[in-house]
């Protein structure tokens, strides 16, 4: 079962009106909860045991980076970039478990 509810990050985007985008909107969401995720070196049952469920910040951090996605859908833009990775990492990093280079020895 999905973190963010299609219906949420329709919200979030502004297209709850418009179902055109649907299974789009559906990829990328699928796509940010498994890069949020992986980035706190957790997995999913893990960080919905932290705080009885799943982090409220880590679902954020989801619709952020997917709407980032939806809304700049080339790989370069001429246009002028915000950091969202800045407000991603802020949102990731208090969840985020130090690992060694083998990534099995927590730090």
């Amino acid at each position: 079962m999905a973190v963010v509810s299609l219906d949420v990050f329709k919200k979030h985007v502004r297209a709850d009106d418009f179902a055109d985008d649907d299974d789009y909107l559906t990829e990328l969401l699928e796509t940010a909860e498994s890069a949020v995720i992986k980035a706190t070196n957790r997995s999913k049952d893990e960080l919905e045991q932290m705080e009885g469920k799943f982090p409220p910040m880590l679902k954020h951090a989801m619709m952020m980076l997917a709407a980032h996605w939806y809304n700049q859908r080339e790989s370069v833009s001429t246009v002028q970039m915000h950091a969202v990775p800045d407000a991603l990492q802020a949102l990731i990093k208090p969840f985020r478990k130090l690992v060694d280079d083998s990534g099995k020895n927590e730090i």
